[in-house]
Formats: structure tokens, sequence, C-alpha cells
């Protein structure tokens, strides 16, 4: 694993493995969910749930978690993807999109927000019923 990991990025995830596996071992998804995240990547419910099911176990092992962590690595950036798919979805190239439309979005694909967690980001990006692609980017991105 030196071949992906330096010394000192390994022994930082073996900290954060640590910090989230008490009895030396991760038990859940949302444990394992919750260390990557503290790594600074950003697996989704989905993802971490795969992850188990690939181990084939009830508990993640350090080793099996420097594996995950690799992959997590390797995985595409998460901003850049979000900027691949609203240029996608910018028919009109106005690098804008109704609120209505990203709201419906937020509500009914992958990881779904509530309707109390879109109305607050409408609130922060929303310009008279628009969002704009570099506003939500700005907002996302802090």
């Amino acid at each position: 694993m030196t071949e992906f990991f330096s010394q000192k990025q390994i022994d930082e995830i073996r900290e954060c493995f640590n910090f989230y596996a008490t009895s030396g071992v991760l038990k859940t998804a949302s444990q394992l969910r919750c260390a990557l995240r503290s790594l600074g990547y950003s697996p989704t419910a989905a993802k971490t749930q795969e992850y188990y099911r690939k181990q084939n176990k009830k508990t993640i092992e350090f080793a099996n978690f420097l594996d995950i962590c690799k992959d997590e690595q390797n995985s595409p950036d998460p901003l850049t993807e979000i900027i691949k798919a609203l240029s996608g979805l910018d028919r009109n190239k106005t690098r804008s999109m109704p609120s209505r439309e990203l709201a419906a979005i937020l509500s009914q694909v992958g990881e779904r927000m509530s309707p109390e967690e879109i109305k607050y980001l409408l609130s922060k990006v929303e310009v008279n019923g628009m969002v704009p692609h570099q506003a939500l980017i700005e907002y996302i991105s802090k």
C-alpha cells in the first residue's frame, strides 16, 4: 500500500481509523462513512454500503480500510462531477437553472435532500427564481 500512500498519510489514516474503530474494526457503514469523510473523501451512503458488500464481512479492519481509502482517492472529484452535471443540464447555455428544477432534482435523485435542506440551500443561492451555477458551485465548495 506504500505505493499509493506515504508513511505520513498511512499514519494519518490509521489515526482516523483508530478514532472511529474503538474496538479495532469498523462495524457499520455509518462509521465507515464518517471515517472517510473526516479524511476528506465524499462517499455516499450507497457507496459505503457497497464497500461493505464487497468485503463480505460484518466488520472492516485497517487493511481493508486502507484499500477503501485508495479507492476513494482514485474516485472523481465530486465538485468536478457537479460542474459537469450542471453543464449537461444547461440546455439554453444560460449558466443558471430554475429553482424549481434544482429543487426537483435534489428531492428525487441520488441522496435526496429534505424540503427543509432544499429551502435553506435556495435561500443562499437563488436570484429571482433562478439559481446561477456559479453561486451554487461557490456555496457547495465552501
